[in-house]
């Protein structure tokens, strides 16, 4: 479900470059905000939006008591301006939610599948089934293309704790699409419930056309989170 026309105000908490390429924003949460693991929020400055992409997933859990969005760094003026932010600052939201059904099913297995920054809505997803001792099985599989996978201290600790959880990376750097998809298609596992992708429009695409095609899942199992450059 989306929630549209909204304006629920958002005070900046802080920042934190997390790799060389990525940072998050923390907010304060808005009295009254309820939003799903998988959520994404339509950020927007007070005196208006410079050019550029105003959609972000949150990759903070409904556990937390504050929001968080994670993105790569970018190029756009809407970027430059969200990577300036400080504490204290001021945004606001006009619409959020998910339209796609990007959400974990109680008591059906699922495989998220990661690209880069695409990993955002799944540690809003696993954050929120570490918190609440969620004995749902899921697998994530995480490509990047070097070593800097963001949040790999934290799903390390998780995919500790809760034994239902498991982890696999893939570096992507030396690897052209052929060798990926030969990597990829044995770590899947074929009998889950649901499957989700989410990161660059074109890993999230190739590997939707993989899963269907090469691997037989059916598409109405698949929920797909295509992030743009920006």
């Amino acid at each position: 479900m989306v929630n549209k026309n909204v304006n629920i105000n958002l005070v900046v908490q802080s920042t934190a470059t997390i790799s060389d390429t990525c940072m998050s924003v923390f907010f304060e949460h808005p009295p009254g905000f309820v939003y799903e693991p998988g959520d994404w929020i339509d950020l927007n400055f007070n005196d208006g939006n410079p050019r550029g992409g105003i959609t972000y997933s949150l990759s903070s859990s409904p556990t937390e008591d504050n929001l968080s969005v994670t993105f790569k760094l970018g190029i756009s003026p809407f970027k430059k301006r969200l990577q300036s932010l400080e504490p204290n600052d001021t945004m606001f939201i006009s619409q959020y939610g998910n339209d796609y059904g990007f959400h974990l099913k109680e008591n059906r297995s699922s495989v998220l599948i990661a690209g880069g920054i695409g990993i955002a809505p799944f540690r809003s997803m696993i954050k929120e089934m570490y918190d609440t001792d969620n004995k749902n099985d899921v697998q994530l599989i995480y490509l990047n293309k070097d070593t800097a996978f963001v949040f790999a201290d934290e799903l390390s600790l998780w995919e500790k704790q809760l034994p239902n959880i498991n982890v696999k990376y893939i570096i992507t750097e030396q690897l052209s699409r052929k060798k990926r998809e030969k990597l990829l298609i044995p770590m899947i596992d074929k009998n889950a419930h649901h499957y989700f992708i989410a990161g660059p429009e074109a890993m999230v695409e190739s590997t939707e056309h993989l899963l269907i095609d090469d691997m037989g899942i059916s598409v109405k199992d698949i929920r797909i989170d295509s992030f743009g450059g920006y």
